[in-house]
Formats: structure tokens, C-alpha cells, sequence
């Protein structure tokens, strides 16, 4: 889960011994801790360079980081301090503020981490506060004036504060009533050049006082050595009747603090601003010895800063917190010295920002052990505060490593925490029962912290009752998964089929990327791939079927690049029956290497493909060899030069158990070169770009043995020309009014881009097996553009969009073969496909159409059309409509359409079911709990059902459960899935994840 998870090793308590070395360089000790101060009148006295008295009048108010206060007047006292810090010269600002008359304090989340100490006094008619700012100080007003000291002395509201102040002091806030030790004065050494920080005293403030100047305490010429500065603790009650503390001696000379009675005790941990806060019913405090008295350079605010501290015992309701990161526990022991620490029966809680997510962690003990190394026992990790989550990840054992260091040295760093962790002994449970448990894993906090990536449980009329599990394979091996690898296991059972077992990886750094997919299953069933009998119920033939598949790709010097690839199934059918969509949408299943360079505008390939599996019909390439130069000048830049060039030597290999004897399956020969010259023309706005190109192709097997007719030719020409001519002319132009409005429309001034287009061909070959249909394209593309967004946030955007191509042959009289879209010319249409069929290209006059409109941010209708325009019918059309109704319902309707296709060709009838399919998809929150999908398609060629889909899912305490029911009458196939996926980690998704993203914003409250 991220690294917030982190937070865990960090084991709230133990990381924040560690202090943060800032840059060099004066600067805030807090960083980004700003004081704003404003009122009507604002009246100012300089005491000096570091000192300065401020007076509002007619409405205060100041806010520092959460904390905001109001009154009607105040006095403000802001003194500059300097420090030395580990060498590094820093500076802060203490700031004394009466307030004064219709007073008003409000405190956010994270006040106390500003550490503001406030006193009411004059019966609650007025309020001091006191600080330190550790960003700027921002003052302003609408008059303000400078006065001298007396003039401010003089003021009735300074006169009063100055009264009002001098009770306060520098120390903790203790109640009368506690019990404070007494501790003799003892003399000490000269102090060091660093500042001690001193009680506030009033004349201080309005009479500044000589600051040391470091640099000058030093000797002459020798090195610039700082001594580190140790922070104080603080302490202070929180309700009456106040702590009872007390102090002994022993014989060594330490000395021990208890702490009796409810108290908050802070310390500031590092100049940027880390505090860390604990409130206890109990408390021991372990003082260094030598070191306890009055005078300590460390003393500051409090007398438990008169003494080093060496460690601290806390007992009673703890609560802990760290910035955002909260800890309770029974006890804990921190080691100031040694930076080690326990706590026991802790529960930490953290805030996952990017998923929206709280984390609770809950150890029996929680141990530092360096500053690098922390451990934890009997832990539970879970989004969910019940005590008996429904869901969390437990384990026996966690050490963790902070590798932040370590990775920066290795410069593998990117600026963030990284971490390695060991698990033991891992159960996910759902409730109080274990779903899975595994003896040991190894993370690095980046992803969800169990093994377990998904597990799908349902029952299939195919398949039978089916469990399917995908887990990360490296967290199972204990193993750290390698930088840019990503390693998955399935393993898998089906009741009427049998068991499955196989790897997913993905890989992929800066010289090479990669996949390897294997699988292997045990199998007694027969698979139905489609409505017709005889792809019902067909026997593969092997008991034992899979597949593996590696596909590698290599950056290699100067511009070259290698890819390998291997394909290897057990059946022809397999692909078809167990990976349905890479079957039908996936990259051909091939086994070949494949080294291209590509430089500048030229590039040169090399291709050995061959084939492994004797059920599948392919190609194999015995090399293909490949030279292209595109958009080369020449002429003084008058005319372009483009170049595509093939050598081949080529074998059509047949499925073994499908053999033809009128197939000839020895090797070929093939070559083609096409070259094209442009001369591009630029008149007005109009880019004309007249051509010339011609084409070589040769084959010494069968020949080109097909006219464009599809006639079949005997002997077949081993090589033909082929010579075409054209021009190509496009333009653009628009009109703009900003001035358009509409609020129903979601329009904000229209802009109207119009880019028009036209082709003609003339084609010209050595033989009628060569012929090419002479083509004319000319179409019209616009969009309408407009701006929508809040007025400071205004976006361009298409709301409509209208395509429109128009292709006219020279011969269109074949019967078509469906709807085809215009293409631009493709070396390959007129040579490679030219050798055995006349179906190629475009074959009849056709107008095609593409329209979009965006009708608001959430309604959108798609929709395209194919029209032969000789037989006067739509070979192809589709529109659909997208809508989201906030905040509850999103719905697509839409309608696919391909028209029946019958051709009657001599030696290849083809004939292609049309299909007439209705396809829709709702999704609807019944209520905060329940949520449910319906996807539909519908068949109206068939009079059929092509696929059903059904889900209902249920929204617990940061959890979802959902069940799905599916039905596929292709293949009269069944099923019924359930789910369960955590909130906001779908990454644990327990099931199919097709709906994980649905439980975002529509079930959001």
C-alpha cells in the first residue's frame, strides 16, 4: 500500500529520534510556519535591528499555520533570534501577542504542532499568547504609522500588556497545585558560542539587547566550528487537578523525573519543523548525569530542559503524534541516547492522501533498533478502525530496513523513502477467517503488501466450479523483486475441466522491454467455440494443453534495436478457448527475430520469422530484408524522394492436418521497390503536391497469376510494373466569434475549423495481373471548438467534430466484399497482395463519415457510416451515446451494424453473416450501499442474445462485495463470479476486476 505503510516502520515513535539536517545557509528553523498579522491601523516601533513593537487597533487578527485568533486590539512583541545549529546558521522569531476585547481562538487538527502557550488573564477580557514563527512574518493594514518608544509606552493598551505579560515565562504552563522539584544552583562553565535561550522579560523586548556575534567569538584563521544544538523537552498538564512530579538523585548523579496525573510533553526534533507530542497518565524520565541544573545551555522551557534527557518511560492512555501520523499505546520506552525504543500493544494511524485512505497498524510491540532497523510483533495491518476488521493482512514477524541511504549512495534514489521489509508468518483474513496464509514475504512498501494479487471464485457451465488465484512471484519466493520486473503466478482449478499452473512477467528498464506468459493445465472437457455444430463440443485431442510465449526487445548501439519473440501452444484451439480476446484483438502468435536500425529519414530491417507450432497456417520469412528512405530532399529542396524496398525469401506452410496438395509449400523468391517523387507547391493557402511513382515486383513461384477481377491467369508473370501519377491538394482555413454563447449548450465562443482534402490515381501496368483501379478521394474534415471550465479555468475543447471521404474507382463493378475505409496508397496493396487475389484495397465508389459530439462534460454521441454508393446500401454504421447523470447513474446505449455480404467469385465464393447487434451498459447506485451493472447485447440478424452480464455489489465498512452473473449464448456458456476488493485498493481485488473502478466517485457520499 504505498508508503504510507511506511509509516509503519517508522513505527511513529522511533523515527522521530532522527533530526534533519537542513541546507547551509540562514533560514527558518520551522520551515513554512508564516504569521500573518492585519488590522484597520497598524502603529510600529523599531527597537533595533532584531527587536520591534507592533499595535493594531480596530480589528486583529492573526493566524499561524491551523491556529487563527481574533480580538479587537493587540500588542504585538517580535524578536529575531539566531542559532547555530550543526554549523548551519539558522533563525526563528518569538512573538509575544496580547489580545484584547471581543476575543476569538480557533484551533485546527494540527494546532499543537505550532506550539502556541496561551494565558487568559484580566478575568478572560484578554488573552497572551506566545510562539516562535518559524517562516516570514506578513503584517498589514490600512494606515500605518511609526512611532518612537515613549510614544508607544505611552499607550493605554501597551501600558496594560506590559502589565498583563510579566507573569508569563518561558517554561511549561503547570498548574498551581504540581509538584516541582527544587534543584540547586550550581555554577557552570563559560557558555560556548551558541544562544541560550532565556525567560522573556519585558524590558528585553521593548529595550533590545546585544546579540553574541558567532563569527567573532572564534579564533582567528581557524576552522568555523559549531557545537549541535539539543532541543528541550517540554511539559505542561492538561487538566486539574495537575501531575504530581517529583525528582530523585542516585549515587552516580543522574537523576529520575515521575510523572503522576494526566500531562502533554513535547520537543521540537529538527529545524525544519518536526515536533513530537505525547500525552500519558505516567511517565519516568531518565536525566543524564552531571547535567541536571538551572543554568544548562538547554534549558528553555521548562525545568525538565535543565537536564539531558537520556530516555523516557511512558505508561496510561498514550497518544503520540507526528505530523499527520498518530500512535496509541499501553507503553512505550524511548533511548534519546542510543535511538532505540519500544512500544507495547500500539496502534498507529496514518492517512493515505493519493487513495483517500486511513491506515491502521496494530502491534504488540513495536521496537527500533537503529536508526536504520525497525521491528514489530503480532501485527494487523487494515483500513478499518472496528476492532474486528473485515478485512486485514496479519503476521507473526516484520523487520523492516530503511534503504533511503543506501540507494542514494547506489544513485538508484528518486527522492522519495524506500524501504525493504520481511514478513513471517502472513495470514489475510476476511473477518476471523484466513483466506491465505504464506510463511514469509519480502516488499518493498510500493505496491499492497500481500502476496496474493487476485483470487476468483465462481462456477462456469464450461468449466464447473473454478478458483482462480494470481500472486506476486517474487513475494513468494522471498525474494526482492528486481527494479522494472513485474512477476506473477496463476494457479488455478476447474472442477469439470482440471488444474492450471503457470507465469506472467513484464519487464522493462532503460536498454530493453519485455514479456513471458506460460501456461499449463491438465484437461478432460471439450471446448465450445462458437453457435455453429461444428464448433461445438471439439476434442482438442491432448490431455495435457498450454501455452508459452516470450517476446523481448533490445536497444542496442547507433541506433539499432533487436526483438525476439516465441510462441508455443499445445492445440490450435487453445488460444481461441482460454484467451478469448488475445485470440480475436491480439499480436499474431509468432516465432521470428527481428533487427532494425532506423536514422535520420532512412531504415533498414532484417526479419527471420518462422514456424514452431505444425497447426497454425503461416508465412515463414527466410530472411526479410527491408530498406525505406522517406521524405529525402533533392533539387535545391524542389522535390522529395521517399523509397521502400523488400527482398524475400518466403514458404506458405499449411496446418499439418489440413494438408492441400494444390498448395505448393517450397520455397519463393519475392521482391518489390517502390519509388515516389513529390513536388511540393505551396500557392496561397492551398498545399499542392503533385507525384509520380513507380513499383517493381517479381515472384519466381506461381507468379502474379490474378486480374483485378479476380480471373485466375495461367502461367502467372514472375514480374510486373506498375506506374501511377497523382496530386494530392489540401487547405484550411477558419472563422472565429468569441462572442457566442449559450448556457443550455455549454458554449463558450465558437471557433469553426474547415480542412478540405482531394486525391486522384492513374495507375498504369506491364500486365492485366498488375491492373490497379484508378481512384479520385476528396473529403472535408471541420471541427467546432469551444471553451467550457470555470471562468479562471477555461479549457479548448472539439464539441463537434463531422469527417467526411468520398472514393471513386475507375472500375467498381466486382461485387463488393464489405465496407473499407479510404487508405492512403500502401506499397503492399498493388505487389504482395497482388500475387494471389483481386480483393485488395478499396473495390467500390464509397462514402464514409465520422461524426462526434460532445453535448456537455457528460453526454457524448459517437457514431460512423461506410455507404457503397453503386448498390445504394450501408454496408456499416454505428452510433452510441454516452451519459453520466450525476451522482448516481452513467449509462452507454449504442447500435453496431454490418450488412450481409455474398460474393460470388469463381474458385472463392465468400459470404459473411451481417450482424445487427444492440449493445448497452448501465451502471446505478441504489444507495449508499448497493450499486448495480447491466451489460446487454443483442442480436437482431440472430433474434438473438450474444452476451449478458448482471452485477450487484454490496458496500460494507471500507469494503466491497459484489456478485456477477454472466451468460454467453455464443457458446452457450454460464457463469457466476464473486468479488471482494478492499476501498481504494483494487490492487487486492478478489475476483475479476471489470467493476472495481465503478466504486469511485458514483458511491462516493
Amino acid at each position: 500500500m504505498q508508503k504510507m505503510q511506511l509509516t509503519i516502520l517508522f513505527l511513529a515513535v522511533m523515527a522521530s529520534a532522527n533530526a534533519t539536517i537542513g541546507e547551509a545557509g540562514p533560514k527558518p528553523i520551522f520551515s513554512g510556519q508564516d504569521l500573518h498579522l492585519s488590522a484597520a491601523k497598524m502603529i510600529v516601533h523599531r527597537g533595533g535591528k532584531d527587536r520591534q513593537t507592533l499595535v493594531f487597533e480596530d480589528g486583529f487578527s492573526m493566524s499561524i499555520g491551523s491556529n487563527n485568533l481574533v480580538s479587537d486590539n493587540a500588542v504585538v512583541w517580535m524578536t529575531t533570534r539566531h542559532r547555530e545549529y550543526r554549523g548551519t546558521t539558522g533563525i526563528e522569531y518569538e512573538v509575544l501577542v496580547y489580545l484584547r476585547d471581543n476575543i476569538s481562538v480557533h484551533r485546527g487538527k494540527i494546532a499543537k504542532s505550532v506550539g502556541l502557550s496561551s494565558v487568559t488573564v484580566e478575568q478572560g477580557g484578554a488573552l497572551v499568547v506566545r510562539f516562535l514563527v518559524s517562516g516570514q512574518v506578513f503584517a498589514t493594514a490600512q494606515t500605518r504609522t511609526d512611532a518612537s518608544a515613549a510614544d508607544v509606552k505611552a499607550l493605554e493598551i501597551v501600558q496594560k500588556a506590559i502589565d498583563a505579560v510579566a507573569p508569563v515565562h518561558r517554561g511549561p504552563n503547570i498548574r498551581q497545585g504540581a509538584q516541582v522539584p527544587v534543584f540547586s544552583e550550581t555554577p557552570r562553565p563559560p557558555s560556548k558560542p551558541i544562544e541560550v535561550r532565556k525567560p522573556w522579560k519585558i524590558s528585553e523586548i521593548i529595550q533590545p539587547a546585544a546579540i553574541p556575534d558567532v563569527e567573532e567569538a572564534q579564533t582567528p584563521g581557524a576552522p568555523q566550528k559549531r557545537d549541535e544544538y539539543e532541543y528541550p523537552v517540554n511539559l505542561s498538564d492538561l487538566w486539574t487537578p495537575a501531575p504530581k512530579i517529583e525528582s530523585t538523585e542516585s549515587p552516580d548523579g543522574s537523576r529520575v523525573t515521575t510523572i503522576i496525573g494526566r500531562f502533554y510533553f513535547w520537543q521540537q526534533r529538527d529545524e525544519e519543523g518536526a515536533v513530537l507530542e505525547f500525552q500519558a497518565d505516567t511517565a519516568v524520565i531518565f536525566h543524564a548525569a552531571g547535567d541536571f541544573d538551572k543554568s544548562s545551555t538547554s534549558s528553555g522551557t521548562g525545568v525538565l530542559a535543565s537536564g539531558k534527557v537520556d530516555a523516557v518511560y511512558f505508561k496510561g492512555n498514550i497518544v503520540m503524534t507526528e505530523g499527520q501520523r498518530t500512535v496509541r499505546a499501553d507503553e512505550i520506552y524511548y533511548d534519546f541516547k542510543n535511538h532505540q525504543a519500544l512500544a507495547i500493544n500500539a496502534e498507529m494511524h496514518n492517512f493515505d492522501e493519493k487513495r483517500g485512505l486511513p491506515i491502521y497498524l496494530r502491534a504488540e510491540q513495536l521496537r527500533q533498533v537503529s536508526d536504520t532497523i525497525f521491528e514489530a510483533e503480532n501485527i494487523t495491518l487494515t483500513t478499518s478502525e472496528f476492532y474486528l476488521p473485515q478485512i486485514s493482512m496479519n503476521a507473526s514477524r516484520l523487520v523492516l530496513t530503511d534503504t533511503t541511504n543506501i540507494d542514494a549512495r547506489t544513485e538508484k534514489g528518486t527522492g522519495k523513502n524506500s524501504y525493504d521489509g520481511v514478513l513471517e508468518d502472513v495470514d489475510l483474513k476476511l473477518g476471523r477467517t484466513t483466506v491465505f496464509s504464506w510463511p514469509k514475504i519480502r516488499t518493498n512498501f510500493e505496491r499492497p503488501d500481500v502476496p496474493i494479487s487476485r483470487l476468483q471464485i465462481g462456477s462456469d457451465s464450461d468449466m464447473g466450479n473454478t478458483v482462480e488465484t494470481r500472486w506476486y512471484l517474487a513475494r513468494l519466493l522471498g525474494k526482492p523483486e528486481p527494479e522494472g520486473v513485474d512477476s506473477r503466478l496463476a494457479v488455478d482449478y476447474f472442477s469439470d475441466r482440471g488444474a492450471g499452473a503457470g507465469i506472467d512477467i513484464e519487464y522493462e528498464n532503460d536498454d530493453r522491454y519485455g514479456s513471458v506468459i506460460g501456461y499449463v493445465m491438465g484437461d478432460r472437457g471439450t471446448d465450445d467455440l462458437g453457435r455453429t455444430s461444428d464448433r461445438k463440443n471439439v476434442d482438442s485431442g491432448e490431455e495435457i494443453r498450454g501455452r508459452f510465449r516470450l517476446r523481448h526487445r533490445q536497444y542496442l548501439p547507433n541506433d539499432w534495436q533487436a526483438t525476439f519473440e516465441t510462441s508455443y501452444a499445445s492445440d490450435k484451439n487453445f488460444l481461441e478457448w482460454l484467451y478469448r480476446s488475445e485470440f480475436n484483438v491480439g499480436k499474431e502468435q509468432e516465432t521470428l527475430l527481428h533487427l532494425k536500425r532506423i536514422s535520420d529519414n532512412w531504415g533498414f530491417s532484417f526479419l527471420n520469422k518462422f514456424r514452431i507450432n505444425d497447426h497454425q497456417e503461416t508465412t515463414e520469412e527466410l530472411p526479410t530484408i527491408e530498406f525505406h528512405v522517406k521524405g529525402a530532399s533533392f533539387w535545391n529542396h524542389q522535390l522529395t524522394y521517399y523509397s521502400d524496398t523488400q527482398f524475400s525469401r518466403l514458404r506458405r506452410r499449411l496446418p499439418k492436418d489440413e494438408p492441400d496438395s494444390t498448395v505448393n509449400e517450397s520455397y519463393y523468391t519475392f521482391f518489390s521497390t517502390r519509388h515516389e517523387v513529390d513536388m511540393p507547391i505551396l500557392w496561397n493557402t492551398f498545399k499542392i503536391v503533385p507525384f509520380a511513382a513507380t513499383t517493381l515486383g517479381m515472384e519466381d513461384q506461381d507468379g502474379f497469376e490474378n486480374t483485378i477481377d479476380s480471373t485466375l491467369v495461367s502461367p502467372g508473370q514472375d514480374s510486373i510494373w506498375l506506374n501511377e501519377i497523382g496530386v494530392r491538394v489540401s487547405t484550411m482555413f477558419w472563422r472565429a466569434n468569441q462572442f457566442t454563447r449559450s448556457r443550455f449548450w455549454d458554449i463558450n465562443g465558437i471557433r469553426h475549423i474547415i480542412k478540405p482534402h482531394f486525391e486522384a490515381v492513374v495507375y498504369d501496368s506491364s500486365d492485366r495481373t498488375g491492373d490497379q483501379r484508378d481512384m479520385v478521394n476528396f473529403g472535408i474534415s471541420q471541427r467546432w471548438q469551444t471553451r467550457r471550465g470555470e471562468k479562471d479555468k477555461l479549457r479548448s475543447l472539439d464539441w463537434m467534430k463531422l469527417d467526411v471521404d468520398v472514393t471513386l474507382l475507375s472500375d467498381d463493378e466486382t461485387p463488393t466484399v464489405g465496407p473499407a475505409k479510404f487508405m492512403w496508397n500502401d506499397p503492399s496493396i498493388p505487389i504482395a497482395l497482388r500475387r494471389s487475389t483481386g480483393l485488395f484495397g478499396i473495390m467500390r465508389d464509397s462514402v464514409n463519415a465520422d461524426y462526434q459530439w460532445r453535448v456537455s462534460d457528460t453526454l457524448t454521441i459517437l457514431s460512423d457510416m461506410n455507404y457503397d454508393i453503386k448498390s445504394g446500401y450501408v454496408q456499416q454504421a454505428n452510433v452510441g451515446l454516452a451519459r453520466y447523470v450525476y451522482p448516481d447513474l452513467s449509462y452507454y446505449i449504442g447500435n453496431r451494424y454490418l450488412r450481409q455480404v455474398v460474393v460470388d467469385i469463381p474458385d472463392d465464393d465468400i459470404y459473411e453473416e451481417g450482424s445487427n447487434a444492440f449493445v448497452t451498459a448501465i451502471t446505478y447506485a441504489l444507495n449508499e450501499r448497493y450499486t448495480a451493472t447491466l451489460s446487454q447485447e443483442y442480436n437482431f440478424d440472430y433474434g438473438k442474445s450474444v452476451r449478458s452480464d448482471l452485477t450487484l455489489l454490496r458496500r460494507y465498512h471500507r469494503i466491497y462485495y459484489g456478485v456477477t452473473l454472466s451468460v454467453d449464448q455464443t457458446r452457450d456458456r454460464r457463469s457466476v463470479v464473486f468479488n471482494v476488493w478492499p476501498e481504494g485498493v483494487k490492487e487486492l481485488a478478489l475476483g475479476s476486476r471489470k467493476y472495481v473502478g465503478i466504486t469511485g466517485p458514483l458511491l462516493e457520499e
